[in-house]
């Protein structure tokens, strides 16, 4: 006959009516008319609320719960836990359970755990589950540990959803510091390898032809590879499918026409393959479009700049020199567009004379090359008046201090004349010229030196040296030769030697050519300008 006690608290719940239909009598706790006080109030209290309950009593600790548990056990345990032992139900996580089963049972103190971890299988796979429960003590009439009662939470929505997030926001955060797309594809990686989110990944972007090319990835146990006929229709329709546990998505983002490529990601095997789980897959796919669609975007306008600054560096400082004997060259600081600050010309004044001059406005970018167009304007017209270098530079000053941000430009301007073999030359705060010897050895030219223009009122001086056929003269800008950690005269002294190790047959082109790779091997932190001439007469294999 039934307990009518029994009968009582498990009416109007699911768990009760199923704990009805348990044969007690074959398990330690006996039939529920037998059962103790304290285990009945206990499993009354258990059936009258909706929060996950559990009751562990008996030596086998049998279980009893209701219908908030339930859930917890998944869909393998349920029925089969109702009247078995706590042990044989969550054998899987015995052994994490053990010390708050012991805590409770052997020492008679409640337990509290916040988010624990437990890898269950309940569900016909092995699940990352999260809980927070709290294990109490129940006592038989003589004070002793009969049972305990659990009362549970189970937190894994939420602690997953925050594991997630955290990724995502790791993969922003690598994503925003790398640049081009080789970096953003090797970053996707590096953050996506070991989540336990993402149990593989790959990444396709399209080729120069619009060819989808396998850029990263690698090829995991279980998962299948993705056939070539689903990436190219993800590609070309826009729309993500999906491969039992893998998501084969778009790389879209803003201002892109069409998918600049495809990633497949595979979720992690702990969770269940469902809406929430694609969804944050999705958004992985978002995120690193985005990055795509960033870089992409900047690539095209660099381009589109680059292109017009190609265009306005060329008009402003033509590339080399037209004039035998003389040759030039512009180098743009690597990384940087080419439009700069820096800036040389060569002017015929008459049979066998002829200017050089070389210039460093202060900054760089299209401020600094407008100055710089400006005064390089004003030095050839200055020249081209029959003034003496130091008249020019002088002229130079006075037009600096009427244009902002002219000031401290330094400018080398020397008036070579063949028919007298000298060269005529004053500095504003420039660089000295090299001036290699035809028969041996290199110095540096340091008279005729002054403050850089707008800086002093004072008259600007003037040298002469005196030249032979074969030497060189070498004028450049500080960009070739400043190192950071090192003194600009240790650059001028590496400037020297190597033009000391010239061969006095070299033609002047090669010169030129040879002191940007000695001294610029992997490009100049600072835009370059370079002039070389060669005094005397000009072999036919010597032309610019």
């Amino acid at each position: 006959m039934r307990s009518p006690w029994f009968l009582r608290v498990t009416a109007g719940s699911a768990t009760g009516a199923l704990a009805r239909e348990v044969d007690w009598a074959a398990t330690p706790l006996g039939v529920p008319s037998t059962w103790p006080t304290a285990l009945r109030v206990t499993v009354e209290m258990c059936f009258n609320t909706r929060f996950p309950v559990l009751v562990a009593w008996g030596p086998e600790l049998t279980m009893i719960y209701n219908d908030g548990y339930r859930d917890c056990l998944g869909s393998d345990k349920h029925p089969a836990a109702m009247g078995a032992p706590v042990a044989e139900v969550w054998k899987e996580i015995w052994d994490d359970l053990v010390p708050s089963i012991e805590r409770v049972m052997v020492h008679g103190q409640p337990t509290w755990a916040v988010d624990q971890h437990l890898l269950m299988h309940r569900s016909g796979y092995d699940e990352d589950t999260y809980f927070t429960y709290s294990y109490s003590p129940i006592r038989d009439s003589s004070d002793t540990v009969r049972g305990f009662l659990d009362i549970a939470t189970e937190t894994t929505e939420r602690v997953v959803e925050q594991r997630r997030m955290r990724l995502l926001g790791d993969l922003s955060s690598a994503l925003s510091a790398a640049h081009g797309l080789e970096a953003i594809a090797d970053a996707t990686m590096d953050v996506l390898t070991g989540s336990a989110d993402v149990a593989a990944s790959d990444l396709w972007l399209r080729g120069a032809r619009g060819v989808l090319e396998r850029r990263v990835g690698a090829t995991v146990p279980g998962v299948p590879t993705v056939p070539r006929e689903v990436l190219d229709r993800v590609a070309g329709t826009g729309a993500p499918e999906d491969l039992g546990r893998t998501l084969v998505a778009p790389l879209t983002g803003t201002g892109l026409s069409a998918p600049a490529g495809v990633v497949a990601l595979t979720a992690g095997p702990r969770r269940p393959w469902d809406e929430a789980n694609r969804a944050f897959l999705l958004l992985v796919a978002s995120t690193v479009g985005e990055a795509l669609a960033g870089t992409l975007r900047h690539q095209l306008e660099v381009d589109h700049l680059r292109e017009v600054s190609d265009t306005l560096q060329a008009a402003i400082v033509p590339e080399g020199s037209s004039v035998a004997g003389v040759v030039a060259r512009y180098l743009p600081a690597v990384g940087d567009l080419a439009v700069g600050g820096d800036w040389y010309d060569v002017v015929e004044l008459g049979p066998g004379r002829r200017a050089l001059v070389v210039g460093d406005c202060v900054g760089h970018g299209l401020d600094a090359a407008a100055r710089m167009g400006q005064l390089r304007a004003a030095t050839r017209a200055l020249l081209l008046e029959d003034r003496s270098p130091a008249d020019v530079l002088d002229g130079l000053d006075r037009f600096a201090r009427t244009l902002p941000g002219a000031e401290c430009t330094t400018v080398f301007c020397g008036v070579v004349d063949e028919v007298e073999h000298t060269v005529v030359h004053s500095s504003a705060g420039h660089l000295p010229p090299v001036l290699r010897r035809a028969a041996g050895g290199a110095e540096m030219l340091v008279g005729g030196r002054g403050a850089a223009l707008g800086i002093s009122t004072a008259p600007r001086p003037e040298a002469v040296e005196r030249l032979t056929d074969g030497d060189l003269l070498v004028v450049c800008t500080d960009g070739l030769i400043e190192r950071r950690r090192e003194t600009l005269r240790a650059g001028l002294d590496r400037l020297v030697a190597e033009v000391a190790a010239q061969p006095a047959d070299a033609r002047t082109a090669s010169v030129a050519d040879d002191l940007i790779r000695a001294l610029a091997p992997h490009g100049a932190e600072d835009d370059v300008a370079l002039v070389v001439y060669r005094a005397g007469a000009v072999a036919a294999d010597d032309l610019p």
